[in-house]
């Protein structure tokens, strides 16, 4: 028999199989029979390319949904499915072939990136061994480790080719609209109220405000695609209209965060086109934060002052973004700041451990910060800032390395579109700088590095940063020897 029967024949044997398989489950309703091709295919996309199985998580991730909303639960532990499986698998892969390819990825873990990057996770398991809560720290860590490893490694290889990063790009948007198209549908059905906004988007993003954040994260890149694809006007044409749909979709989330952080993103990129010297730049936000601590006391009267709720009336809801009287959800905010601070000045070296903060936080609470959403049951989320999370549960030298991670990759990336003279790479590092900035401006408020949406978005454009600063040493390097 030839090899081309005996294919067919290895294709009848399984199919057979498998259909038996599905009849004896079946009746029992045992549903997750209907996966094994899935998973099959999952596992031997790396043996086709590697690459298939890095841009099938991209693709995934704006479509993943929570095991418990499928009914389903993995050592009782939170997992979005079918990314958090496939990543786990991605990252024990990553690994492999960082230790085979050493050479290959070297100049990735030489890059300064990387290293603050390696020094935040090396503190992070410290910090997982001190725990208050072990168990939860280290399953924290593994989360974070499979987000960081086959997505920031994996793309700083493939995101040396240009293309690579529209794909990236591409491959995120094109299931994002459509969960947005989803979403704008359901909430027609509601008036575009803003009450209904918060769990419109279920069960694909958690609340409005990941899903705002994350379709201000692709704005700025799909804007940067629309620019540079000047030769193809039928594709023009289809990221204007991913471009309209996204708008669509920040409006009507109702995430004020969300809207306030992108538009300050832009501002920013304005002065950066307009060539503003580097060190009044880097020596704004400094000013700034030294404005608000000496007038502190007649903002705080001011801010107290506001009596404007959340609305469905844009301008409203913009304005109650500054209430902290009778807002609920701003008040709540306020009340998570404050319990993550007294965590803090009880254990100020090592933390409460990553991940905690949920489950530690109720007792901080004083009566008179509660409001009508306060929990003690560790299930109403966590301290509401990408900042203030470190600081409790990895303690002050957690929150300055990832304050020091932020700032340096922001910084870089600032520093290589003054240098850059390539009209494409300045556009891309525009978009990067745009969507870092108003994730972490938005990261003042919410915190979503512990899910797919954002870890995938966020890892992956530190990937773009670190690739783009690769492709530059190489071509000054090819320059030198020539």
């Amino acid at each position: 028999m030839d090899i081309k029967g005996r294919n067919n024949l290895l294709v009848f044997f399984v199919s057979a199989i498998y259909l038996s398989l599905i009849a004896y489950f079946l009746p029992d309703e045992k549903y997750s029979i209907l996966l094994m091709p899935f998973i099959l295919g999952v596992i031997f996309l790396p043996f086709l390319n590697i690459k298939y199985l890095f841009y099938l998580v991209v693709f995934l991730t704006p479509l993943s949904v929570s095991l418990s909303d499928l009914g389903l639960f993995i050592l009782d532990t939170e997992m979005a499915f079918p990314t958090e499986p496939i990543l786990f698998g991605f990252m024990i892969l990553t690994i492999f072939q960082i230790s085979n390819n050493t050479s290959l990825f070297k100049p990735i873990l030489q890059h300064p990136i990387t290293f603050f990057m390696l020094i935040y996770l090396l503190w992070m398991f410290i910090t997982c061994i001190t725990s208050s809560m072990p168990l939860v720290s280290f399953k924290i860590l593994l989360t974070r480790l499979w987000y960081i490893l086959p997505i920031f490694f994996m793309g700083s290889i493939f995101f040396q080719k240009k293309t690579e990063m529209s794909k990236f790009i591409l491959l995120y948007t094109i299931p994002l609209v459509c969960v947005v198209l989803y979403t704008v549908l359901r909430h027609s059905s509601y008036f575009f109220d803003k009450e209904s906004a918060h769990y419109m988007m279920s069960p694909f993003f958690n609340d409005h405000t990941s899903y705002g954040g994350v379709i201000a994260f692709f704005l700025p890149f799909v804007f940067a695609l629309f620019w540079l694809k000047k030769e193809n006007n039928i594709f023009r044409m289809l990221l204007l209209f991913f471009l309209l749909i996204l708008i669509i979709g920040l409006i009507l989330s109702f995430t004020r965060a969300a809207w306030i952080s992108l538009f300050i993103s832009m501002l920013f990129a304005l002065l950066l086109k307009f060539q503003i010297n580097r060190k009044v730049l880097f020596c704004g936000p400094f000013l700034l934060i030294a404005f608000l601590f000496v007038f502190q006391s007649p903002i705080i009267d001011l801010l107290q002052s506001n009596r404007q709720d959340s609305s469905d009336n844009l301008i409203e809801h913009v304005t109650s973004i500054s209430n902290i009287s009778t807002d609920a959800s701003n008040m709540e905010r306020i009340n998570r700041w404050k319990c993550a601070l007294k965590m803090f000045i009880e254990k100020p070296y090592f933390g409460w451990g990553p991940g905690t903060y949920q489950f530690q936080y109720a007792r901080f609470q004083l009566s008179k910060d509660r409001t009508i959403i306060s929990s003690n049951s560790g299930d109403m989320g966590n301290a509401h800032s990408e900042y203030l999370g470190p600081l409790c549960e990895s303690g002050f030298i957690g929150f300055l390395l990832f304050i020091s991670l932020v700032l340096f990759t922001i910084i870089r990336a600032i520093n290589m579109y003054y240098e850059s003279s390539d009209n494409s790479k300045r556009i891309w590092l525009l978009a990067i700088i745009i969507a870092l900035m108003s994730y972490f401006i938005h990261g003042l408020f919410n915190n979503f590095l512990d899910t797919d949406k954002a870890s995938v978005a966020v890892w992956g454009s530190f990937a773009m940063l670190v690739a783009l600063d690769l492709m530059s040493h190489k071509k000054q390097s090819h320059s030198l020897s020539i």
